[in-house]
């Protein structure tokens, strides 16, 4: 078995379908996706239909939430707050209603077997919320909250700060994926993890696929995204830093 975990694509349809290229390029089997597919990007619509094909196992972020119920004060700072709400109503009319209701039922969290001995445990955020923020840096105690959601997983698996990390505790592993469509550790390439069955242990690899980065800043000015915010976004593709 090869499992491919995907998360944060935030409408970035180029780097999305570099990734699923490469995934078929691996041999993955199986397919997860983490959550916040739609917002912030040119491309919602195209990417919640690329990933619905895919008939992975997937499960709802934080920014899939906001393109359900919007963004609301004390989601993200004052300062932030009518640029997020414009990009998400932008988002939200590029969506039907049936999309809209898809993104509404995703559970948070899900489970995976690996094999007889090991099985993944996979959330956006943390186990109970898919909004607070766990960073890499955080002390290994910030991390328990994650084993005792789930003491018989091996493999504790999320998205949402953007950042790939692998860290053993307790016996074991907490992994980061990264993200597909917005990094924000300073490799602009598109970033998920690839799990494989071997003879007797699990192997992981974290991936990096290069995509058109001018490309998906056209997409943007081309869907007429948002004024305000494009050309922010166009600085995270080029970059991969958290504005």
């Amino acid at each position: 078995m090869k499992l491919a975990v995907i998360s944060d694509i935030h409408g970035n349809e180029q780097a999305l379908k570099s990734v699923l290229d490469d995934v078929s390029k691996v041999g993955a089997t199986h397919v997860a996706v983490l959550g916040d597919i739609s917002y912030r990007g040119a491309k919602p619509k195209e990417c919640l239909n690329l990933v619905r094909e895919l008939q992975a196992k997937v499960i709802k972020g934080n920014a899939d939430e906001w393109i359900v119920r919007g963004v609301q004060q004390g989601d993200v700072p004052d300062k932030a707050l009518s640029l997020m709400q414009t990009e998400q109503a932008w988002a939200r009319e590029q969506l039907s209603d049936e999309d809209i209701n898809y993104l509404h039922e995703l559970p948070i969290t899900l489970e995976i077997p690996l094999s007889n001995q090991s099985q993944l445990f996979a959330f956006h955020a943390t186990p109970t919320s898919i909004f607070d923020v766990v960073s890499n840096q955080v002390p290994n105690d910030d991390l328990k909250p994650f084993i005792d959601a789930n003491p018989r997983a091996n493999y504790y698996l999320y998205g949402h700060i953007h950042f790939p990390y692998m860290r053993s505790f307790e016996g074991k592993k907490i992994l980061n994926t990264g993200s597909v469509g917005l990094p924000f550790d300073g490799d602009p390439r598109a970033s998920y993890l690839l799990f494989e069955r071997a003879e007797k242990d699990i192997q992981v690899q974290f991936r990096r696929v290069g995509y058109d980065i001018e490309k998906a800043c056209h997409d943007l000015d081309e869907a007429h995204y948002p004024a305000a915010a494009r050309e922010l976004v166009k600085g995270i593709y080029r970059t991969a830093l958290k504005p």
